[in-house]
Formats: C-alpha cells, structure tokens, sequence
C-alpha cells in the first residue's frame, strides 16, 4: 500500500496514464491537463490539444505515452474522437489518427514497432468488435482479427505460453449490453 502520496491536483473521471522511465503521467478525464506524480507532488506537465474522457493509452520507446481516442464533453455534447497524441515529460505533439473514432478501448504494445487497439465505443455509441494494427514504421493502420463479442472498458495485455514461447494478446472482461466475464486470446 502507498502511503501518504500528495491528493492529485483535480478531480479526474476517464483519465489513462503510463509509466515513462521513473516517472508516472496521468491525461485527461475531464480536463486536458497531463500531470507527472511522484511521492512528493503531482506536476503540471503539458495541456493536450483536447480533453480526452475514456481515452487509452501505452507507453513506446520507454519515453512517450501515446494517448489515442476518448471523448470531450464540451457540456453540452459528446464528441468522440479519432485525433491522437504523444506526451512526453516536455512536453507533447499530435499522432496519427485511429482508424475511427473510440473511446473505452483498450491498447496493447505488441513490439517497439506495432501497437494494437482493441474494441471499445464508436462515434455512433455502438460498441465494437474490431481490432486494428499501427506499425509506427510504414505510419499504417491495418485491420486485425475482430473479437468474438464487443467491448468496451475492458482490459487487454500481452501474455506468453510458458511452454512454447509464443505471445498472445489477452482481452479480458469490459461490458457490452452487460458487463462481461469472458477472455479472449488473440494470436
């Protein structure tokens, strides 16, 4: 248990965040705000071009987060975002768009060169199926295997057969008209 960390400087809902080196940032939810937290403080860091409810995240090259998709709540409306960015502890820059608009999907670094992003909400508030590749090389999105049910808030991470040495992508729980309680294994 963590004891006597610093209260964080806002109430944050849908925020997502990632280790880069020794050094936790936290984006988004409710505000555009990215904060580093240590023991001691949390530290205004940088402001993304938006705020991002629900967006995801994963860290590349040991010193980026890249925080893809989510939602602004402007107040009055919803509008789901395909737009991407890279966050640093400097400061941040605009990425490549998703292939649709997501929020509470859920990302997975497959090597230091492809990333995947799996299911969540689209633009249209249905809940999805699909999976994509980003080989941040070629600058490509590529369709991947669709899940065998939709999801969104789920989590997914990479897992390796102890036997053969093989990785695979695990997706697990999320809800879809019903919260879920169902993994599945993407090769």
């Amino acid at each position: 248990m963590c004891n006597n960390w610093p209260d964080f400087p806002i109430d944050v809902e849908g925020a997502t965040g990632g280790l880069i080196g020794n050094t936790v940032i936290i984006c988004g939810g409710t505000f555009k705000e990215c904060y580093s937290l240590t023991s001691e403080k949390a530290t205004l860091v940088t402001h993304m071009s938006i705020g991002r409810l629900d967006a995801a995240s994963i860290v590349i090259n040991d010193n980026t987060l890249w925080v893809t998709g989510g939602y602004n709540h402007d107040g009055s409306s919803f509008v789901y975002l395909a737009s991407t960015e890279y966050v640093t502890v400097t400061g941040n820059m605009l990425g490549p768009d998703l292939p649709m608009a997501l929020s509470d999907h859920a990302m997975v670094a497959i090597n230091s060169t492809c990333s995947m992003v799996i299911g969540g909400t689209d633009e249209n508030w249905g809940n999805s199926a699909s999976t994509f590749f980003y080989d941040r090389n070629e600058g490509d999105w590529i369709t991947g295997p669709s899940l065998l049910q939709r999801r969104y808030g789920h989590a997914a991470g990479m897992v390796t057969d102890e036997e053969t040495g093989e990785h695979f992508v695990a997706v697990t729980g999320g809800s879809d008209s019903e919260f879920l309680d169902s993994t599945e294994i993407l090769e």
